[in-house]
């Protein structure tokens, strides 16, 4: 089915509006709370981690604002974010769970609510 340029985006449901702003916040959260959990000693590597790690919380940030808009940019760019900040997290904790499944927990949730409605992403 092809898009014509005067088509209207659907309207957000109020769930799927109150999942982003969740997107956003829980990307801030589970950063700090990474960073409270660190367990690499002090090092130029740690720094750099430390730097990826919030550099992906404002990318799951800016993809939940993409996302608002149903752009499909939104969507690739959270699970790129998602899974930087899983390998970051893993490295900074040595925290199987938290690494990788505090993260995942919330990619799945999104996956699962957009199922279906991947035609109204442009």
């Amino acid at each position: 089915m092809a898009k014509h340029k005067g088509s209207k985006k659907p309207k957000r449901t109020t769930g799927w509006s109150i999942w982003l702003i969740l997107i956003a916040a829980h990307s801030f959260i589970a950063s700090f709370a990474t960073l409270s959990l660190m367990k690499t000693p002090d090092s130029v590597t740690r720094q750099w981690l430390i730097i990826a790690l919030l550099i992906f919380t404002a990318a799951k940030a800016i993809a939940a604002l993409g996302m608002w808009e149903w752009k499909t940019w939104g969507l690739y760019l959270y699970v790129v974010a998602v899974l930087g900040t899983m390998g970051v997290a893993l490295f900074l904790t040595s925290f199987l769970i938290w690494g990788v499944f505090y993260e995942a927990i919330p990619l799945l949730i999104t996956g699962w609510l957009l199922r279906g409605k991947q035609q109204y992403f442009d």
